[in-house]
């Protein structure tokens, strides 16, 4: 059902999940997203649904069992706690498994990238190591062109990979922080170039 609404409050999923435990019981969960009407923040909603005796009745009359809501002032930062809330919720609604953060952090990137865009420029995307004491050779990676859609998927997925190594506390207030840089990345129209902790990350016409 991702990619639909719930209820009557206007939630897009963005991820759900739902399995039989073992006292034969269906038990799952679902995440979702809304941009605020006023502040045009984007919400997060990490809910728990009703159990059940089929895994196709997620909801009872559009309502769930338990919710968090993340409406903070600053959209990735609601997004990155939705998400540790949603994989701490997923050892209760025993739906966990050992990729599962992975997945879920997938799903969110491919939802923030947005639809195809007819007619946009292929992009290539890339990350490098901007400077990193001792290493003659600086890590990176990159891809080949791609709809442009897809290009801000696979930069959105750099971001989320290397967000240990680029270091980015260390580097606080000298270049973007991690909202900052998602949103880059989202609001972007064409190519760009930013670094972000010791990494230099793009979108680019060529590759």
């Amino acid at each position: 059902m991702n990619g639909k609404t719930a209820g009557v409050e206007g939630w897009t999923i963005v991820h759900s999940t739902r399995q039989r435990h073992h006292d034969d019981r269906f038990y799952g969960q679902f995440l979702g997203s809304r941009k605020h009407d006023v502040t045009g923040n984007t919400e997060w909603i990490v809910g728990r649904m009703y159990p059940g005796v089929s895994k196709d009745d997620e909801f009872i009359f559009g309502e769930w069992d338990y919710s968090k809501h993340f409406a903070g002032p600053r959209s990735t930062d609601n997004a990155d706690n939705a998400l540790k809330a949603y994989v701490e919720m997923s050892h209760d609604t025993f739906v966990w498994d050992r990729i599962f953060d992975q997945r879920v952090g997938e799903t969110i990137d491919r939802h923030l990238a947005g639809p195809e865009v007819p007619g946009a420029s292929k992009l290539a995307a890339g990350w490098m190591e901007t400077e990193v004491a001792g290493h003659l050779i600086p890590a990176a990676g990159g891809t080949i062109l791609l709809p442009f859609h897809e290009a801000r998927y696979e930069l959105l997925q750099y971001l989320r990979r290397t967000e240990l190594s680029a270091k980015a506390h260390l580097t606080r207030g000298i270049t973007v922080d991690r909202h900052s840089a998602v949103e880059l990345v989202v609001q972007a129209a064409g190519p760009i170039r930013f670094e972000y902790g010791y990494n230099t990350y793009w979108l680019a016409a060529d590759e």
